[in-house]
C-alpha cells in the first residue's frame, strides 16, 4: 500500500513539474517571439502594446467574454458607465468583433436596420476588434443627446453602412408579448421576481403558448428559477461554482401562486440564449408537454466581477459558472432557424401533427 502512496506521489510531483516546465517553455517562446517582432518587423513596436495585446490574450483565451482594460483606456469610458444614454442594442463579442444580440423594439437601432446577428466593424472609427468587451459596451453608453456613429453590415442595404445615432434614455420592458406571425410568443428580457404573473396572464389565453428565450441573456439566476419552479411545478436548482467551492441555489412553486396548467409550451432557443436563459432552457428540456424550438443555446452559464490590477488596469473576469448547462450548446428538440417565419411554422406544423382534426381537414379522424 505505502509503495503504491509514494508512486502516486511521484507522479503526481511529476505531472505538477512537467506543468511548470511547459508554463516556463511557454513564457520562454513568448520572450522569442518578442525578441523577433522587435528585430525584423518593419514599423517601430511599441512595448507596451505588445504587452497589453499579451495581457489581453491570457484574459480572453480562457473565456471569449472575459475582457482586459488598459488603465488609460479605463479612464476614457469611466464616465460612460453612469450615464443614461443608450441606442438600444446588446452585443457580445463573436469571431473578434461585436455582434449584436439584441435589438430594443421601436428604437432608431431597429429602423437602421441592425438585427440580431449583425456585426458591428466600428465605433466612432474604431474597430471593435482593437476594442475589449468592457470597452465596446462603455461606448454604447453615452450622455443623452450626444451621437455616436457605428459601421456595420446592413441587411436592408447590402452593404456597410455607417450611421450616426443619439443617445436616448430608454426603458425597455423586462417581458413582453410579442406577435410571431399568427401566434404570440412571451419574450423574456430580463427576469425579476414577479415573472410569475405576466407569464401566467399570457398562458391563460395562448394557444399555444411559447416562451422565447432566443435573446435571452439575463444574470438574474435567482428570479430565474422562480419562473422554471412555477413552470415545472416543483422544487428546482441550480449550481454557481467559484474557484474551489459549488454553491446550490433553489426555488418552489409559491404556496399562493397558481398553478401552470397549460398542457402544451414551446421554449424557443437560439446561439444567443445564454446566462440563465440557458440555465432555464436546459432546466426545461425533456419535461412533459415542453418542446424546446431553435437553434442550440450559446452554451454559457456565468457572472463577472471587474477586478483592478496594481498598475490601474482592469480586468473583468468570469468568476462564476452556473449549471445545469451543456457546454456545446443546447440541442432543442426541434431544429428551425432563428427567424420569426420559421419558428412559427416549425410550431404550426407541430400542432397539426398533434391535433390533427384542427387542421380543418374533416377526414382526419
Amino acid at each position: 500500500m505505502l509503495s503504491v502512496v509514494a508512486i502516486a506521489t511521484a507522479v503526481g510531483i511529476s505531472n505538477r513539474e512537467k506543468k511548470q516546465a511547459n508554463a516556463y517553455d511557454a513564457f520562454g517562446v513568448f520572450a522569442r517571439v518578442y525578441n523577433i517582432v522587435k528585430a525584423r518587423y518593419v514599423e517601430p513596436v511599441d512595448d507596451v502594446r505588445i504587452m497589453e495585446g499579451a495581457y489581453r490574450g491570457a484574459v480572453e483565451s480562457v473565456f471569449d467574454q472575459n475582457s482586459y482594460i488598459p488603465a488609460d483606456i479605463m479612464a476614457k469610458i469611466q464616465p460612460r458607465l453612469t450615464e443614461k444614454g443608450r441606442i438600444g442594442i446588446r452585443v457580445i463579442k463573436r469571431g473578434g468583433y461585436a455582434q449584436v444580440v439584441h435589438v430594443e423594439p421601436g428604437t432608431e437601432a431597429e429602423k437602421a436596420g441592425i438585427v440580431a446577428g449583425t456585426i458591428i466593424q466600428k465605433i466612432n472609427g474604431k474597430y471593435t476588434w482593437d476594442l475589449s468587451l468592457f470597452s465596446i459596451k462603455a461606448m454604447l453608453m453615452g450622455q443623452v443627446g450626444k451621437p455616436v456613429t457605428l459601421t456595420y453590415y446592413s441587411m436592408n442595404k447590402d452593404k456597410d453602412d455607417d450611421h450616426t445615432f443619439q443617445y436616448k434614455e430608454l426603458s425597455p420592458a423586462a417581458v413582453s408579448v410579442s406577435p410571431l406571425e399568427k401566434l404570440s410568443a412571451f419574450r423574456v428580457d430580463s427576469f425579476s421576481a414577479d415573472i410569475v404573473t405576466p407569464f401566467d396572464e399570457y398562458t391563460t389565453t395562448a394557444k399555444p403558448a411559447i416562451l422565447d428565450l432566443r435573446y435571452t441573456q439575463d444574470r438574474n439566476y435567482k428570479e430565474m428559477l422562480t419562473l422554471a419552479a412555477f413552470i415545472i411545478g416543483k422544487k428546482v436548482t441550480a449550481t454557481a461554482r467559484r474557484k474551489g467551492e459549488t454553491n446550490t441555489i433553489s426555488a418552489r412553486p409559491g404556496e399562493n401562486s397558481p398553478k401552470f396548467a397549460h398542457p402544451r409550451l414551446f421554449v424557443l432557443t437560439s446561439g444567443f440564449t445564454m446566462n440563465a436563459g440557458a440555465v432555464l432552457a436546459n432546466l426545461l428540456k425533456d419535461q412533459p408537454g415542453i418542446t424546446l424550438v431553435g437553434t442550440r443555446t450559446s452554451g454559457k452559464a456565468f457572472d463577472t466581477e471587474v477586478l483592478q490590477l496594481d498598475d490601474g488596469a482592469y480586468v473583468e473576469l468570469a468568476t462564476v459558472f452556473y449549471s445545469p448547462i451543456t457546454k456545446k450548446g443546447l440541442k432543442p428538440n426541434v431544429r428551425s432557424y432563428i427567424d420569426d417565419s420559421e419558428v412559427a411554422d416549425k410550431i404550426m406544423n407541430l400542432m397539426k401533427k398533434e391535433n390533427p382534426k384542427s387542421n380543418g381537414n374533416k377526414t382526419a379522424a
